[in-house]
């Protein structure tokens, strides 16, 4: 991977800001170089891992909330496993190591506070975790927050629970993993 980005490829980037649709013959106008140039620079760009091409559904513009939670785990390979599961859980958009108490980061989003609350308690059910701190976010006041969208269901969640024998589930106060056939979605039309 190249340690170094020239002012050609910060060019690309920059106006793939600006307009992440824009063709490559209008990007080659924009930042001064062939259209063969610009395709393979963009081309670097992407396989390497600079500019992300990605979709998903906008978190404000359906109204849902994101939190930020701390989560101390209390040995390596308990960490091993509980990153695992996160990095797979549909909820959780980032993940972070610290080197606070809370050793783990997290930022989840969620349809509203209770679905959101439901998640965060089921973190205390992964091995060797203490819930340090949860921030509630709300939606952002600028910017927009991407999360995945699936179309593909599954049976069990990523972490193993299956929704439908899920206390918090059945006592209506989640609604459900996205990618479960259990999910209650409340934006989806059937």
């Amino acid at each position: 991977m190249s340690k170094e980005l020239d002012q050609l490829d910060l060019k690309i980037l920059f106006e793939l800001q600006l307009n992440g649709r824009i063709s490559i013959t209008d990007l080659a106008k924009k930042i001064g170089a062939s259209r063969p140039t610009t395709s393979s620079r963009l081309k670097r760009l992407i396989e390497e891992g600079y500019a992300l091409v990605r979709s998903g559904l906008n978190l404000n513009r359906v109204g849902y909330k994101m939190a930020c939670v701390g989560l101390e785990v209390r040995n390596d390979s308990s960490r091993r496993e509980v990153e695992r599961c996160l990095k797979d859980c549909p909820r959780v958009l980032h993940i972070f190591r610290t080197s606070e108490k809370a050793n783990i980061h997290i930022a989840i989003w969620g349809e509203e506070d209770q679905t959101m609350n439901s998640t965060i308690e089921s973190f205390r059910d992964l091995p060797d975790v203490e819930i340090v701190y949860t921030h509630y976010l709300g939606a952002p006041m600028y910017g927009d927050v991407v999360f995945p969208v699936t179309t593909e269901k599954v049976e069990k969640t990523p972490c193993g629970k299956d929704c439908a024998s899920c206390y918090r589930y059945d006592q209506g106060w989640c609604i459900g993993c996205p990618i479960t056939f259990d999910y209650k979605d409340p934006i989806a039309t059937k």
